[in-house]
């Protein structure tokens, strides 16, 4: 569950899709992932294309942007962005396809303008269509969208390595990878037959376990002269106890992708959401957009509800049926002053005016 980042690679005819390499770069950057394309130094021969292929070995998504033009062909009678999709497809990069929807309109000098072009074109597309899905766009800004809705369903679907940064790997990771080889266990177990592996995992807490967590104050402005700001607290709770209040403060939303739904969660907003909230009914104040929890006790609050089955990493929504009951029924009994133990700090709201100058 960090930050991870992608490289992607951007692959088109050049001259007739600058524009559009462009905005998908922007897009690319601003999901905070790298964009890797040749700009300055487009395919146009083996020596070349023999230089693109190794940077396409070290890319984790491929977006194949089809307009009007099939583009230089080689002396095999493939065109190099041609060959550049064969070569990821061998690799098994996911390819992301956005296809221009309506072709005709394209001004004829971005077109081709002869028959066995046309043709190889039409190839093309048959080709790269096939058994995979892909997107259309007409505008700059119906590019920018599909990319963005297509590497995050590729990022919620189809997970590679990309990169993190040395400093975030954490004891969450090894929880992580037993987790994922204690469910490959049970696969084994089925198709072999219960075959007897016993992997050894951390015992899960107890829901009326204690855990302590910090609440980290946040600073807003208000107005040209004044600030609000929260301040630091320790915490103590169990688990079950956090639960209503991580229920009813996450941030997430649902995507579509062909007729196939997922969830991706907000992390940065889930963070100010939820410990605005515990503030809130600790401290009884106002304390919106003032206090936050810190990533890592997101994670792992994360980990121990998908852990205890109230929470889901596929679907629409990321609570599952047992959830959202669960979280109904502790509204309703828990006392929530009680909920929240302080165990150090304080829990309290700063103002401040500055003088207005005359």
């Amino acid at each position: 569950m960090h930050d991870k980042r992608y490289q992607v690679f951007i692959s088109s005819t050049f001259e007739d899709l600058r524009d559009e390499r462009r905005a998908v770069q922007d897009v690319i950057i601003s999901t905070g992932d790298f964009p890797v394309q040749m700009e300055a130094f487009p395919a146009a021969d083996e020596d070349q294309f023999e230089f693109i292929k190794s940077l396409i070995d070290k890319c984790d998504y491929y977006v194949l942007i089809i307009g009007g033009r099939y583009g230089t062909v080689a002396e095999d009678g493939l065109s190099y962005t041609h060959k550049e999709f064969r070569y990821a497809v061998s690799k098994g990069v996911p390819v992301l396809v956005m296809l221009h929807g309506d072709r005709g309109s394209i001004p004829s000098a971005k077109s081709e303008d002869t028959d066995p072009g046309k043709k190889h074109l039409c190839d093309f597309i048959a080709e790269a269509e096939s058994g995979r899905l892909r997107k259309t766009w007409m505008s700059l800004d119906g590019l920018k969208l599909a990319v963005r809705e297509a590497l995050d369903h590729a990022k919620a679907t189809k997970q590679r390595v990309g990169w993190v940064r040395g400093d975030t790997i954490a004891a969450l990771d090894a929880l992580e990878e037993l987790n994922q080889v204690r469910r490959e266990n049970e696969r084994l177990r089925e198709l072999l037959g219960n075959l007897e592996v016993d992997v050894p995992l951390p015992a899960l807490p107890e829901a009326d376990e204690p855990l302590e967590f910090d609440l980290l104050p946040l600073i807003v402005e208000k107005g040209r002269f004044g600030t609000k700001f929260g301040s630091y607290a320790r915490i103590m709770a169990t688990w079950i106890s956090v639960f209503p209040v991580f229920y009813s403060n996450l941030k997430w939303r649902t995507n579509d992708w062909d007729g196939v739904k997922y969830h991706n969660i907000d992390d940065k907003d889930s963070c100010v959401s939820i410990g605005s909230a515990i503030a809130g009914e600790l401290g009884r104040i106002d304390a919106t957009g003032l206090f936050k929890i810190g990533k890592n006790t997101l994670d792992r609050l994360s980990s121990y509800y998908i852990e205890r089955g109230l929470m889901t990493t596929d679907g629409e929504g990321p609570f599952t049926p047992e959830g959202h009951r669960t979280a109904r029924r502790h509204r309703i009994s828990q006392d929530i002053e009680r909920a929240f133990k302080l165990l150090a700090g304080e829990v309290k709201v700063t103002s401040e005016t500055d003088d207005i100058p005359f």
